[in-house]
């Protein structure tokens, strides 16, 4: 078969890069931003893992901080996996109102855009670090840095224009 003859194949090549998964960047509300949560080791981030990693020690903390901030706090999750089940359950258990939201809408959430500068800040100022611990330390040095409450206020203000930049382009992607 021609799709396995040897000139069809791309060769896999590993770079020997380390990633970390962190739970955190979702968590603002207003200008009040919330920790970063490293996940350990390559722990898969189901349900009921989601729900005592991150849920438990962090969101539901931060969003009763919120809401005595602000009045009340709506949580705005990206449907992932875990997310669902036993993390609908716990959030649902705590009082938590959840907005219903796609996972593949990334111009209208605005959590993308903290990420995106993170990841800016990160490969201009500190560039690839050696280990995981490195990384962590470099990521959490540019949560704190580079998201301010600046940045989050003018993310917030920024969401009629987004609305409307998706609603021109008829729902397809825009710049942001």
């Amino acid at each position: 078969m021609k799709e396995y003859h040897p000139d069809c194949v791309d060769l896999k090549f590993h770079s020997g890069r380390k990633s970390k998964m962190v739970w955190g960047g979702g968590a603002f509300c207003g200008t009040t931003k919330s920790d970063l949560i490293f996940v350990p080791g390559r722990a898969k981030l189901d349900s009921a893992t989601y729900a005592r990693m991150v849920l438990e020690p962090a969101l539901v903390p931060f969003w009763h901080q919120c809401c005595a901030e602000y009045g009340w706090a709506i949580v705005q999750e990206d449907n992932a996996p875990g997310h669902k089940g036993y993390a609908k359950a716990y959030r649902e258990l705590n009082g938590m109102e959840t907005l219903e939201w796609s996972a593949d809408t990334p111009d209208l959430n605005p959590i993308e855009a903290c990420w995106g500068d993170v990841e800016t800040e990160l490969g201009e100022i500190w560039g690839r670090a050696a280990d995981v611990e490195a990384l962590q330390l470099y990521l959490a040095v540019c949560w704190a840095r580079v998201i301010t409450e600046e940045k989050l206020d003018a993310l917030v203000e920024s969401m009629p224009v987004r609305l409307q930049a998706v609603i021109d382009a008829g729902g397809a992607a825009t710049k942001y």
